[in-house]
């Protein structure tokens, strides 16, 4: 079986090969933007998307690595051909992009003026870890409100998906302390919804899906998705400031990630959330998701996970927002 590549500053390199020095601002400061892709039947979705946001997200930030959006699509297009070589037929890839500021200059130990200031760019895929979203699926997820608020706005701008996230993981710790297995949806600093640390929310209330402005949140692929299943299956879709009583009084929660496309929350600060159970709502959009693949999406996240010895607790996992 071929060795899983990698891209890493214009080469493709065995993927064991693809690391960054200990000085690099990726590491030090956590200087980076990414993108999370999947594929559906060994084909990458939404890729376009997906490379508009990443533009955007390496201009917000003073990226320059060079590339255009096709010459980055034909690296992600050739390592998904290679990767998916040794892949079994019924899993998929999820695949990373990601560009970090480069050296560190103070760090680097190079004599001052040495290092250019050129940005790192890095390219890797992965199996996709079914096993972590089968219990989420079939059984829903419990949302806490923490202490540790979203980044407001004046910090960095929501719209730049980037790797600055101590604040994701901590607050997924204190959830999980709150309860074992329970996950973080962030308050702004005026306490309204926001986020998970892995997914966009969204709440249904009368045949109607919610999502927050997308002024306070990441611009989602996952939701846009969302959008237009709703428009294909009679569902009105809209935005508006989110509160934790709206969250308490909806029918229903979804989360929205680009690796598991959707998953119920069935409760929500110790209390349920609708029926307690994955609602009707959620099985229309994530039918119609699966007539837009033609994928069934939930029988291959359970059939994946029954193949790498079942369902495991899903902890900490930060990079897979929308």
């Amino acid at each position: 079986m071929p060795q899983p590549l990698a891209y890493l500053n214009g080469e493709l390199v065995p993927a064991d090969q693809a690391v960054l020095p200990v000085f690099d601002a990726g590491v030090v400061q956590g200087a980076s933007v990414a993108e999370n892709l999947r594929t559906f039947g060994h084909q990458l979705f939404r890729l376009d998307e997906h490379l508009d946001r990443f533009a955007h997200s390496l201009a917000a930030v003073g990226f320059d690595t060079g590339l255009g959006s096709s010459q980055l699509a034909g690296i992600c297009h050739d390592l998904v051909a290679h990767n998916c070589v040794a892949l079994d037929a019924e899993d998929d890839l999820g695949l990373v992009l990601f560009a970090t500021a480069g050296p560190y200059a103070s760090y680097s130990g190079q004599p001052a003026g040495s290092l250019k200031a050129q940005p790192t760019l890095c390219a890797h895929t992965f199996p996709l870890p079914f096993e972590l979203w089968a219990t989420l699926q079939a059984e829903g997820l419990h949302l806490v409100t923490t202490s540790v608020r979203q980044l407001p706005e004046a910090s960095i701008d929501p719209a730049i998906k980037h790797r600055s996230r101590l604040h994701y993981y901590l607050a997924d710790l204190e959830a999980s302390r709150i309860e074992p297995g329970a996950r973080a949806v962030l308050l702004d600093n005026e306490g309204r919804l926001t986020e998970t640390a892995a997914a966009s929310l969204l709440l249904v209330r009368n045949q109607q899906v919610i999502a927050p402005p997308t002024d306070g949140v990441l611009p989602s692929i996952s939701a846009d998705v969302v959008e237009e299943l709703c428009h294909k299956t009679g569902l009105e879709f809209t935005r508006k400031q989110l509160w934790p009583d709206d969250l308490t009084d909806a029918d229903e929660a979804l989360v929205a990630s680009t690796p598991y496309c959707l998953g119920p929350v069935t409760r929500f600060n110790d209390s349920d959330v609708g029926s307690g159970e994955p609602g009707p709502v959620y099985d229309q959009l994530m039918t119609a998701w699966d007539r837009l693949v033609d994928i069934d999406i939930r029988k291959q996240v359970q059939r994946g996970a029954a193949r790498r010895g079942g369902p495991h607790q899903l902890v900490h996992e930060t990079e897979n927002r929308s």
